[in-house]
């Protein structure tokens, strides 16, 4: 069970959800109280069999499916802890006991998230196939009181990661501040809500000192040592730029051997920036 792309906090708290339903089915049918573990434990080096794999296909108003990883080990041991189980050669009936216990977390999981995402449903089954490409990784470990664990992976497959972002508020605390916070005049509380959701998305600009249209013929003749002349004096201000549109205007400055900006003008397009 190897992660290969870490959630953010939507992802992070639909996998919580589910992981909550999941710990009350595994609490109710063992007679014992689960938890979840203060950090996920690592992949048992001991076991190299091949993991046990469930499939969740979401359909209604979210669209996509997950994958759900165990160690085969851990699922005997799972299923021992279930009331007349006893601990055998791996086979069919463990599977059929685990996906008893996910049908049962399922029960409680969709009608969890109803609010957030409308009505869905949530079929399982056993999956041969490897985690697929791209996928979103959480994974977390159970333990009872008689310090049994059980690690499970979760992978949430591209379609339904993407499908999570526009349905999903930004959660409870976030949401708590949107509503005390005083929203720019223009800008609905929804549109609010949708700018939180993308606040740390990272964006490339460019800090400009001038510019100048040259011919294609004075552009063959750049050489080393060609000297190229901008259109902006030295102690006019230099510009900021997000995909082509001035932003900033500041004074150039040198910060550690690099180049910066110190801010002196900030572009009314920053606060009149509409949301698509």
């Amino acid at each position: 069970m190897t992660p290969t792309q870490t959630p953010d906090r939507i992802h992070q708290r639909f996998s919580d959800a589910f992981f909550s339903s999941w710990i009350a089915a595994i609490t109710e049918a063992s007679g014992s109280p689960w938890q979840l573990a203060v950090t996920p434990e690592a992949d048992p080096a001991s076991d190299e069999s091949e993991p046990v794999r469930i499939t969740l296909a979401l359909n209604g108003s979210l669209r996509g499916e997950f994958l759900l990883e165990f160690h085969r080990a851990e699922v005997d041991l799972l299923v021992s802890k279930l009331p007349s189980q006893t601990v055998d050669e791996f086979g069919t009936g463990h599977t059929e006991y685990l996906l008893k216990l996910i049908e049962s977390a399922v029960s409680e999981f969709c009608p969890a998230l109803q609010q957030e995402y409308g009505t869905f449903t949530i079929s399982s089954s056993s999956a041969p196939l490897p985690p697929p490409e791209g996928a979103v990784v959480v994974q977390t470990t159970v333990v009872n009181n008689d310090d049994c664990s059980v690690s499970v992976a979760m992978y949430i497959n591209p379609e339904l990661a993407t499908a999570l972002l526009p349905l999903s508020p930004v959660g409870s605390e976030a949401a708590e501040a949107v509503a005390t916070t005083t929203v720019a005049p223009g800008v609905t509380n929804q549109e609010q809500v949708n700018l939180d959701l993308v606040m740390d998305v990272e964006l490339n600009v460019t800090l400009r000192f001038g510019k100048r249209r040259l011919t294609l013929r004075e552009v063959m003749e750049l050489t080393s040592g060609s000297v190229v002349e901008l259109d902006r004096e030295l102690e006019e201000p230099v510009e900021l730029l997000l995909n082509g549109m001035v932003i900033a205007r500041g004074e150039a400055v040198v910060i550690d051997g690099n180049y910066g900006l110190r801010v002196t003008e900030v572009s009314q397009h920053v606060s009149t920036m509409e949301l698509n």
